[in-house]
């Protein structure tokens, strides 16, 4: 009995954890999935949304890209007025929020709000990787996004 008591207890627990799941995707698709992909450098530590109710309402502060950092982007003449100086994500990495660090570079890619006219990232559908780090593989994938020669797969 004690034994039931405890594994009702234990899957009502996992029932009641939202945790975020996705598969691991590649740059590549990442990349071809995304309105933009830039390189930019973090100015603030995560910010709490003005609007309580805005799942994607957090944010961080960034350095707004120069064209030299600006790897893909959507012109579309309804996205080219998005806010670039932040960049939003969910406020909790268990609901696919990402965490970046104050002071350093990254590339971000992600979708653009159109109704809300900003940048959005989230951990199963943006390339978010730290430039200090990045591979010369992801490096002529840039250099291709911002020559608009990569090959996107179907789907992506």
């Amino acid at each position: 009995m004690k034994a039931f008591v405890l594994s009702v207890l234990f899957v009502s627990v996992l029932g009641l954890c939202e945790c975020c799941k996705c598969a691991v995707r590649p740059n590549l698709d990442l990349g071809c999935g995304s309105d933009f992909i830039i390189e930019t450098k973090v100015k603030s530590e995560l910010r709490d949304p003005a609007d309580p109710e805005d799942f994607y309402g957090f944010y961080y502060k960034i350095n707004k890209p120069s064209y030299a950092n600006i790897y893909k982007f959507n012109y579309l003449s309804d996205v080219s007025s998005a806010n670039k100086a932040r960049v939003y994500t969910s406020g909790s990495t268990a609901s696919c929020g990402v965490h970046l660090e104050d002071g350093k570079t990254y590339i971000l890619s992600g979708s653009v709000n159109k109704d809300k006219q900003r940048m959005e990232i989230n951990s199963c559908s943006s390339w978010v990787e730290e430039t200090g780090q990045i591979s010369p593989e992801s490096q002529k994938l840039l250099m291709q996004f911002q020559q608009e020669s990569v090959k996107c797969p179907m789907g992506a």
